[in-house]
């Protein structure tokens, strides 16, 4: 269960922000609207199926400018762990959201979603992250303050001034929920189910609304845990699905 948990905290810090600027596979984005061939039939249903495949890494256009980062000395002793929620005023992280409003203007209500997690027992070293929210759509405006020893030590954050047309976003997913239904994968005998995601993340710095499907399966002997399996595409403002599609290294 703790790689699981790993797996989330890498999914989590890649929507936020792709520190780490790395791209392991090229990918291209297709012209067509319609992904792989898939055989895969929902009866009775009449709407479009999203093909399962698997998931390329995002290309780094959807975050071509790096965050920026502030070495900061903020007390936040005691502080818990909390899984990825809303923000809510009694949940002990006001030292971090009277910081954002005094540095950023920012008020941190509702439409953020919070994240504390320590990378050890001893709970010495973490992170917690705020991350802006569009109704159920993610985006990429978004703080994460690195903790130690019972302090905020340093800060990253990235489109805090950016604003775009809500209202039409929330329609795009509106249209694209309504046209299309997700593959779901058939596992093995030695595969067992272990957790599907599904999420929308708006990149404002590249105007890119993308959807995902990811699916964690654990399998063989120690029950090791994979997220092989998803399905990623762009949603253009018709709400229509344009998939990223894998480049080979011969077609490099």
């Amino acid at each position: 269960m703790r790689m699981k948990r790993h797996i989330a905290v890498i999914l989590t810090l890649t929507i936020a922000f792709s520190l780490t600027g790395c791209v392991t596979q090229s990918v291209q984005e297709t012209e067509g609207e319609t992904g792989p061939e898939s055989e895969y039939v929902i009866p009775g249903n009449d709407k479009e199926i999203l093909p399962l495949q698997y998931m390329p890494v995002f290309d780094e256009e959807l975050e071509p400018e790096p965050p920026e980062f502030e070495d900061i000395s903020l007390e936040c002793p005691d502080l818990p762990e909390i899984r990825q929620t809303r923000y809510g005023t009694d949940m002990g992280l006001d030292v971090f959201a009277d910081f954002m409003a005094d540095r950023f203007g920012i008020c941190v209500d509702g439409n953020w979603n919070v994240f504390v997690h320590y990378y050890d027992e001893g709970q010495t070293a973490g992170m917690a992250e705020f991350q802006y929210t569009i109704g159920e759509i993610n985006t990429n405006k978004a703080v994460i303050f690195w903790l130690e020893n019972g302090k905020a030590v340093r800060i990253g954050y990235k489109n805090l001034d950016c604003v775009t047309d809500e209202g039409a976003l929330l329609e795009r997913v509106m249209a694209f929920n309504t046209r299309y239904e997700q593959e779901r994968p058939v596992l093995g005998e030695d595969e067992h189910l272990e957790e599907e995601k599904t999420f929308f993340t708006y990149y404002y710095n590249t105007d890119k609304l993308v959807y995902s499907y990811n699916v964690f399966f654990s399998y063989g002997e120690f029950g090791v845990i994979n997220n092989d399996w998803g399905t990623q595409c762009y949603i253009d403002e018709a709400g229509k699905a344009m998939f990223l599609k894998m480049t080979s290294a011969e077609e490099i």
